[in-house]
């Protein structure tokens, strides 16, 4: 119910407050109940303090207030017992108490005291005028209380213009004016309480103009809906960025489950893996390439009880330094990487071989000056290291001889390497290795089954007529006499089918001496992890199980055991979610670090993500048609999709809500950005939603 003419008015008296209302035209009187507070009106019957409550009341008083304080009320109409409210917005009121000054004392004080010692004197006592009232204060005193009264209300209302800018104190109905100060529109159906709110962070906003976290606060404060903010920039393709991979790592607990992924760094890659060394202090040193303003360098982060320590640069320097390796020997650590230099000569210009130690002193761990491996002369890539359990150092690489790659390996003793031509491995099984790329190896302890397992990826005829796909192998060697022929045979990692491809095998040897391996494959569609137990004695596999999925892709596995379980890192060009640090409740997905991903039809998790916030693969620039875009035309430098969640399904109080939005947005956004507004009400119909005030 709507009540008429609600007053509220400080009393001359002072620290009191008297309101009157009147009830509409031929209605029962229902139930008020008269509830205060500060700040702001009350909400509800129970927010705040209740100073009256009956039924057919028109009016009530609110005695010991503090003089210059705002107060603020609001009357619920209520029936029945218990009482059933029936509360409407309009009926509220606020107003400032008084303070008694006594300048009506004042004034009475400053005159002659003849006029005092006259007025004291009561005139005579009239027939009917019934005894003399002792606390007649004479008629000139009595007087002086009006125009008194009126100066201790200026007084007050003078005193109480001191808080005018104190934005928690001044009276609600003033905020509209310091809100136009700073250009603020005031949105006069929230609370006051919610309106010093908004003028509050204000100048926050202000400076984050153009910002997501400016550009949500904005959404929520006009419509109340929840909104995502995609800034299409990031879905735009570019041939000269490729799609980025950065560093991600899952954990296996003891129990088997894997943890939500975390992004380790982003020092991305475009291609390659992490190597990794167990360290004496029980911490893990990952070495990988990642690419730098001058070009690429090798890098190192450590892991430790559960988190990741910062980046440091192994290389910095002109040289194109790629795929690191690393092992252990003793208290020594070795660390290989192919190396380009593109100051050479031209006819000097090939991939080697460079390589540093890390040997303990005084002063800590130092590295060498890195150097090259083997002759300069000698094109060489893809190194692979490995330690034994006998103290040696196992070093496997591809190497053009005769114009063909071949794969050599050689194995140091701790004083030198032991053979003076590197060893090539020979044919087993009547088929030659062919390493195309991914070469790595693991050690085994158990020397029954085999010492060294030697993975790598080569391609192989498969899927439609005249295509091929790549495919895992894999060889063991017996021993760890560096020249003896005991190699056994190729073997391939099986498959199912041939429409997919394999890479980037990651032995890890468990303590039982099985040999687990991670690999990245499209068995899913898009790249994932993958991972499968081999049993060396008989070379079977467990059946393939995915690891970390789509949409994403999830590349270069590395597996290491840690003391929490069993961690895998890996490159992916996963979109990295935040919370601004001013706005805690907006989230958001940045996919700026994705690169250039392109629609793969074979993906169905990336082809179901298309036109969704979460979509992060990139487009052709949409120009329009007729040299005008429309809101479907999205994919474009300038765009920002709102993705708005409404809390109804009419079409046209959302198009209304989306209209007042737009308009709103134009204070938070740059001129020359575009916002298009997505909604996907309850129904969960998504559409494009247009407002009226936007750029086109």
């Amino acid at each position: 119910m709507r009540l008429l003419d609600i007053t509220a008015t400080g009393h001359s008296d002072g620290n009191r407050i008297d309101l009157t209302w009147a009830y509409p035209k031929d209605v029962d009187p229902p139930g008020i109940r008269v509830v205060r507070r500060e700040g702001t009106h009350p909400q509800d019957p129970d927010d705040g303090v209740t100073i009256a409550r009956g039924v057919g009341l028109v009016s009530t008083t609110d005695t010991g207030l503090h003089g210059e304080h705002v107060y603020y009320y609001a009357l619920f109409p209520f029936t029945g017992d218990p009482p059933v409210y029936d509360p409407d917005p309009h009926n509220v009121a606020a107003a400032t108490a008084i303070t008694p000054y006594g300048f009506a004392e004042r004034l009475y004080g400053m005159l002659p005291a003849l006029y005092r010692r006259y007025d004291a004197d009561r005139p005579p006592a009239r027939s009917g005028d019934g005894p003399p009232l002792d606390t007649d204060p004479g008629q000139l005193r009595g007087f002086l209380d009006l125009p008194g009264a009126e100066l201790d209300r200026l007084y007050s209302l003078g005193r109480a213009a001191l808080s005018l800018a104190d934005l928690e104190r001044v009276d609600g109905g003033l905020l509209p004016l310091l809100a136009q100060w700073i250009g603020w529109r005031t949105d006069h159906r929230l609370p006051v309480a919610a309106q010093r709110n908004e003028i509050r962070y204000a100048p926050r906003l202000y400076r984050g103009t153009g910002s997501v976290p400016t550009l949500d606060a904005t959404v929520a404060r006009v419509s109340g809906w929840s909104n995502r903010t995609k800034e299409f920039v990031h879905n735009v393709a570019r041939s000269n960025r490729p799609e980025r991979l950065n560093l991600w790592s899952t954990l296996r607990s003891p129990a088997g489950d894997w943890s939500t992924p975390a992004l380790a760094s982003v020092d991305f890659a475009h291609d390659g893996r992490p190597a990794a060394v167990r360290e004496a202090d029980g911490s893990t040193l990952f070495v990988y390439h990642t690419r730098r303003q001058h070009g690429w360098d090798i890098w190192s982060k450590r892991y430790a009880d559960g988190e990741w320590g910062p980046s440091r640069p192994v290389t910095d320097g002109p040289t194109v330094d790629k795929n690191p390796t690393a092992a252990g020997q003793a208290d020594r650590l070795w660390l290989f990487w192919q190396t380009y230099d593109p100051a050479q000569p031209p006819e000097d210009r090939h991939w080697r071989i460079s390589f540093a130690v890390r040997t303990p002193t005084p002063t800590g761990p130092k590295w060498t000056t890195p150097a090259l491996f083997g002759d300069p002369a000698t094109e060489r890539r893809q190194p692979a290291a490995v330690a034994d359990d006998s103290g040696g150092v196992w070093l496997f690489w591809l190497e053009r001889v005769s114009g063909a790659w071949q794969l050599r390996y050689n194995r140091h003793d701790g004083t030198d390497w032991q053979l003076t031509t590197p060893a090539a491995i020979p044919t087993a099984g009547g088929r030659t290795p062919r390493v195309e790329d991914d070469l790595c190896v693991a050690f085994r302890p158990d020397g029954t089954a085999g010492r060294l397992w030697l993975f790598w990826t080569q391609r192989e005829p498969a899927g439609p007529a005249g295509q091929s796909r790549w495919s895992v192998f894999y060889q063991v060697k017996q021993g760890l006499v560096p020249g003896a022929t005991d190699w056994d045979q190729v073997r391939p990692l099986p498959r199912t089918t041939d429409d997919f491809h394999d890479r980037q095998p990651a032995p890890l040897v468990t303590p039982d001496g099985t040999i687990e391996v991670f690999w990245s494959s499209t068995r899913g569609g898009g790249w994932s992890i993958v991972r499968a137990g081999l049993t060396p004695a008989t070379h079977t596999w467990d059946a393939p199980e995915q690891v970390v999925g789509a949409p994403y892709a999830r590349r270069g596995p590395l597996a290491v055991p840690t003391a929490g379980g069993i961690l895998l890192a890996y490159r992916s060009n996963e979109s990295i979610p935040y919370a601004a640090e001013e706005f805690g409740a907006t989230h958001t997905l940045d996919n700026r670090y994705a690169g250039t991903t392109t629609v793969d039809t074979r993906d169905t998790a990336k082809r179901e993500a298309r036109g969704t916030f979460e979509d992060f693969q990139t487009y052709t620039y949409d120009t329009g048609s007729g040299g005008r875009r429309t809101d479907d035309d999205r994919i474009s430098r300038d765009t920002v999709g709102l993705f708005l969640t409404p809390d109804t399904d009419d079409p046209a109080r959302i198009d209304s809500v989306v209209t007042r939005l737009a308009g709103a947005l134009a204070d938070f956004m740059p001129v020359t950005t575009r916002p298009v507004f997505l909604t996907h009400p309850p129904s969960g119909t998504v559409r494009t939603s247009r407002g009226g005030g936007h750029r086109g």
